[in-house]
């Protein structure tokens, strides 16, 4: 689908519609009756895993990223070696961005049907049902998929604090990569090696109170194509949920702590052992959220499938070879929906 051709209609600046002081939304960010967040249908009382990074050579804490990676796909790390101020000033750098006038974040435009810039991400036709959420997303590594007009010179320490901050993330995600490999029999560097030249990408979402979250999602719910995903919540503010056994789990920030979730890459490469998950996020009708996500997954030009050593006569495997690059054209060409985007690597 050529750019060109994309006709995505009005898309309102959610943060100017939460400034108009409107009483009600606009109709296409209200939900249709099943998808709206459903308030019976969230457990509030759950929490995901937290894995302690520090305490990962020994085996208990091992076990207990095998049993969140088979049974949730999502934990929080703590002691995970990321300094709490670059954590404050990602945050604070993030956040005065956001609060520019509309004219100055809109020197960084997100094309139609694009995955860079400031706008709304996802969005491919006039009828689609938007999220209210305002969106910076930038590429990072390796250079290539770089877009530097589309990083903002104001605040002017952001490229620095997201340059220093994106190196932190990406030697996390090698490090758990390591474990994780770990917990499957595998040798550490297995994922490591394979991933050749990571590609390492960001995005910034910002949600202004709504006049009726309970009609609106923040974000669709989705799985992420990543191999691991990194998120950065606002501790002030509880957005995000987690589909577990049928029902939303929240996510309850732990200052300074930061939330992992396994994307479709992992799921394919171990067969289906360790899954993606889908999640989306909700709105507030009084606070603002911010939230730093980073995807991390393999060089476009790695060949994934199933692992050998995780394919077996009892379970044979349940995902077509593929290159990374075809898939990931596919996943951000595609609207937010579930894990609809996984059926394409999926033997049926």
């Amino acid at each position: 689908m050529a750019t060109a051709e994309i006709k995505i209609g009005q898309v309102d600046d959610v943060q100017e519609l939460h400034r108009a002081r409107l009483a009600t939304v606009p109709e296409r960010y209200v939900r249709d009756g099943d998808d709206r967040p459903d308030a019976a249908n969230v457990c509030a009382d759950a929490h995901i895993p937290v894995i302690d990074v520090g305490e990962l050579p020994r085996d208990d804490e091992l076990n207990k990223l095998r049993l969140a990676c088979e049974e949730w796909g999502f934990f929080q790390v703590v002691n995970h070696g990321i300094d709490d101020e670059l954590l404050d000033e990602m945050e604070k750098v993030a956040k005065e961005f956001f609060m520019l006038p509309l004219e100055e974040k809109e020197k960084y435009p997100m094309a139609p049907g694009g995955i860079q810039g400031y706008g709304h991400a996802f969005v491919f036709s006039k009828d689609q049902k938007l999220d209210w959420c305002n969106m910076l997303a930038l590429g990072v590594e390796p250079d290539f998929i770089r877009q530097p007009k589309l990083w903002p010179t104001t605040p002017a320490n952001f490229k620095d604090t997201l340059e220093r901050y994106s190196g932190e993330v990406r030697r996390l995600c090698k490090a758990l990569l390591e474990h994780i490999a770990v917990t499957l029999g595998l040798a550490p560097a297995t994922f490591n090696d394979m991933f050749g030249e990571a590609v390492q990408a960001v995005r910034m979402n910002f949600y202004p109170p709504c006049p009726r979250p309970e009609l609106v999602l923040g974000l669709s719910a989705h799985s992420d194509g990543s191999a691991v995903t990194v998120l950065q919540q606002d501790a002030a503010c509880a957005g995000l949920q987690v589909l577990k056994d049928g029902a939303w789990v929240l996510v309850h920030p732990i200052p300074h702590a930061l939330v992992i979730n396994l994307g479709d890459t992992l799921e394919v490469l171990t067969n289906g052992r360790y899954k993606s998950v889908e999640h989306r996020a909700v709105t507030n009708g009084e606070q603002e959220r911010l939230s730093v996500v980073t995807f991390y997954a393999p060089a476009y030009d790695v060949e994934l499938g199933p692992l050998p050593e995780l394919v077996t006569d009892g379970e044979p495997s349940r995902y077509r070879r593929f290159n990374h690059g075809e898939y990931s054209r596919h996943y951000v060409t595609s609207r937010l929906e579930g894990k609809k985007t996984l059926e394409f690597a999926k033997i049926n």
